[in-house]
């Protein structure tokens, strides 16, 4: 997977100076994908335990995410909600590293609830696209537009490892306490990854319908 996300990220650092701030959040985002799958392959290859830095990816990529998603939704209730929701997402993260699941497991209820947002929002902003009168009045097709791609990239994601963000910690206690097949695990991460190059794929399809002047800045 990091192969994939060091090939997409090249293309975005190289054209990062004329990025609109859609483009910039994106860029962020991969670099966030490419460090923590990084961090998390060297702790795993040393046997150290490193469920509890899959907690702190899920909240820097949502608050990542977050930014992208308030630059270009253009709603200011939805904004409003985009630029404080993060505040209680964070209580929740604490109250499941801490109390809930705790460092040693995945922390599914923090994970699913940025899935769900995440979601969310996407479904948001493409609704928005299919009702923007500027949109409409100059004919311009979404799929011209690389917050369009940008999106679709992580709705995909998001979409696919709902279930697994919800599950995988209730997975683990199976097979620490049945010893169940790991078959199970493999395949749910083989999708994961698959779905995961899908998105990327995506992004770097937006980054090249990028213009100097982004939708977000209209």
């Amino acid at each position: 997977m990091m192969g994939i996300e060091i090939i997409i990220l090249i293309p975005f650092l190289l054209k990062f100076k004329t990025l609109d701030a859609p483009g910039r959040w994106m860029c962020y985002y991969i670099i966030s994908s490419l460090f923590f799958a990084i961090s998390t392959s060297i702790l795993a290859n040393l046997h150290i335990n490193n469920m509890w830095l899959f907690s702190l990816m899920n909240f820097v990529q949502f608050l990542l995410l977050s930014c992208f998603y308030w630059s270009i939704i253009k709603h200011p209730t939805v904004r409003i909600v985009i630029t404080y929701l993060p505040i209680l997402v964070l209580g929740l993260c604490i109250a499941d590293f801490l109390k809930f699941e705790g460092f040693a497991s995945y922390n599914s209820i923090s994970a699913g609830l940025k899935s769900g947002i995440i979601i969310a929002y996407g479904v948001i902003f493409f609704l928005q696209l299919l009702t923007d009168k500027d949109l409409l009045e100059n004919a311009i097709y979404i799929n011209t537009l690389s917050v369009f791609w940008y999106n679709s990239g992580i709705f995909i994601y998001f979409c696919s490892s709902f279930l697994f963000s919800i599950s995988y910690n209730l997975i683990q206690t199976q097979i620490e306490e049945v010893v169940l097949q790991r078959d199970m695990v493999l395949t749910l991460i083989s999708v994961n990854y698959i779905v995961a190059i899908i998105t990327m794929i995506l992004l770097y399809i937006g980054l090249t319908k990028t213009k100097r002047l982004g939708y977000a800045d209209n």
